[in-house]
């Protein structure tokens, strides 16, 4: 049985190791809802189009988005994307990283997201009911928070994330005893981070509905109709 104060011991002595890794995991996370958030825009848009085309296409992206596993997709992108590519008419030569790979491979669910979520909010916005729309921001960063745990899945491709490093840490301690400690102590850093902006978005979700009931957000509140 390793002594308790040995166990916090090393977790101290390897916890910037591990905060390293942790902030791959936001790293991967920050990517994937940017190119999410950007594609699910477009389609979004699409949605709104009065062009039959566009709405259909964008219909069939959004149920493809839907319907794809990322945690397949992401072994999918690993192993048929290269490590390293040319750059065309150059012989310049690019890297592609792993970690890079596992954003592409989250963004897929974001971009569904996006699609289901952003089109009314753009809806609500071009009639002026601003309020309404900015309700997709705490949404928007819920999820936010949902890819952040999730991306914790691209340590299976050899991203040396948090989950990845506790391993590292396991192995070069040589303690099998340490294993239990160390995983909780990935989950502090996961729930230190999402807990506190989770909170935040309740709030903030919170603010927007009585601004919107107060008629401060694009909705004009019965007195100010009335004249009162």
């Amino acid at each position: 049985m390793i002594p308790f104060k040995e166990i916090i011991w090393d977790l101290v002595t390897w916890t910037p190791f591990l905060a390293g890794g942790f902030a791959m995991n936001i790293l991967i996370s920050l990517v994937a809802m940017i190119i999410g958030t950007s594609l699910g825009w477009v389609i979004a848009n699409m949605r709104l189009s009065t062009s039959p085309r566009a709405y259909r296409a964008s219909l069939y992206l959004t149920e493809i988005t839907r319907n794809i596993p990322t945690f397949v997709f992401l072994f999918y992108l690993a192993f048929m994307l290269p490590s390293e590519f040319t750059v065309p008419f150059t012989t310049s030569i690019v890297g592609f990283p792993s970690w890079l790979k596992a954003s592409l491979a989250l963004s897929i669910a974001v971009i569904g997201f996006c699609s289901d979520n952003l089109s009314p909010a753009i809806r609500q916005w071009r009639k002026g009911d601003h309020g309404v729309a900015l309700l997709f921001i705490p949404s928007w960063t819920s999820y936010a928070l949902i890819i952040v745990m999730a991306s914790s899945t691209a340590s299976v491709i050899g991203v040396s994330e948090l989950v990845s490093r506790c391993n590292t840490v396991i192995n070069a301690t040589g303690k099998t005893q340490i294993m239990l400690p160390v995983y909780l102590y990935a989950c502090v850093f996961f729930v230190g981070f999402c807990y506190p902006l989770n909170i935040l978005m309740k709030h903030l979700k919170t603010v927007i509905g009585r601004r919107l009931q107060a008629g401060y957000l694009g909705t004009p509140s019965v007195s100010s109709i009335s004249g009162g």
